[in-house]
């Protein structure tokens, strides 16, 4: 009987060891290692036309998606499976676990470099408002609404919320909503005289509804620097070495005539292209 118990707890104790072996090799593996296991990568997205969003038969699309596409191809991953999420969310959800990339054409600014790791740019455009048809308020730009005191729709999260309040924007005139939707129902309802976006977006938006217009593009600049957004990809902060094999990919496909024929079906061409460096924008320059 003793022999037996000895023996059962050697084995207990070795089968702990196995165990515990495997455990260490599976925490060891790297997210890059995994999905090329697994063979698919879970990416967040907000439904932003042209940028990242489910079409008409719910295949994720757009600037964003179609290049990570191709970038993980060139990585062995085959599929890329979205998962909707609020734009407030993105980064939240990345750090939860939730999926193991922002895929949304998300600006690289400094505040967000402090959560998350973000692949080289690849893209750059500037902002729009849009406003009701006949733009009665007559707002073009942020500075039209600190003079007149009207209220400007933002969406949570984005670049344009502290852009507007770089402008002189007081807090009771940006009103911060959910999403893209809400944004536009607040325009259209008359609570708010205009929403900013991207100037994409804004396109986008406006040539599906003839109720709204795209007020003229700009590119927001405060005490002389030019605040031209700039997106790419986002990651957590150890998943250094799948940031590093997508920059790989990046500087091989950014900017080639392949790269421009695939982005041209969403509005992009070479004054899409980005100027400056993740480093760049993550220190604020």
């Amino acid at each position: 009987m003793k022999k037996t118990s000895v023996l059962r707890r050697t084995a207990l104790g070795l089968l702990g060891a196995v165990v515990w072996s495997t455990a260490g090799l599976a925490s060891a593996q790297t997210t890059l290692e995994r999905i090329r296991e697994q063979g698919f990568i879970r990416v967040g997205f907000a439904n932003e036309a042209p940028f990242a969003f489910a079409n008409a038969s719910g295949k994720l699309t757009g600037e964003s998606p179609a290049v990570f596409e191709h970038v993980m191809k060139q990585l062995g991953v085959k599929e890329v499976d979205g998962v909707l999420t609020e734009w407030g969310s993105l980064i939240p959800g990345l750090k939860a676990g939730r999926f193991d990339a922002i895929v949304a054409s998300m600006y690289i600014t400094p505040k967000r470099c402090e959560q998350i790791v973000f692949a080289e740019p690849t893209y750059g455009v500037g902002e729009a408002l849009i406003v009701k048809t006949g733009n009665p308020d007559g707002l073009t730009r942020y500075k039209d609404a600190v003079a007149s005191g009207k209220k400007v729709a933002f969406v949570a999260g984005t670049a344009e919320i502290e852009h507007g309040k770089l402008a002189g924007m007081k807090r009771q005139q940006q009103m911060v909503v959910p999403n893209i939707a809400a944004a536009v129902a607040a325009v259209k309802s008359g609570r708010a005289s205009a929403a900013a976006f991207t100037s994409l977006t804004a396109k986008g938006l406006a040539d599906k509804d003839g109720s709204i217009v795209r007020a003229e593009p700009f590119t927001f600049t405060h005490n002389g620097k030019i605040y031209k957004g700039e997106g790419s990809f986002g990651f957590r902060p150890d998943d250094t070495s799948l940031r590093d094999a997508v920059n790989a990919e990046l500087a091989k496909f950014i900017g080639t005539p392949e790269h421009l024929a695939m982005t041209a079906e969403f509005g992009f061409d070479k004054s899409n292209l980005p100027e400056k460096t993740t480093a760049q924008h993550c220190a604020g320059e």
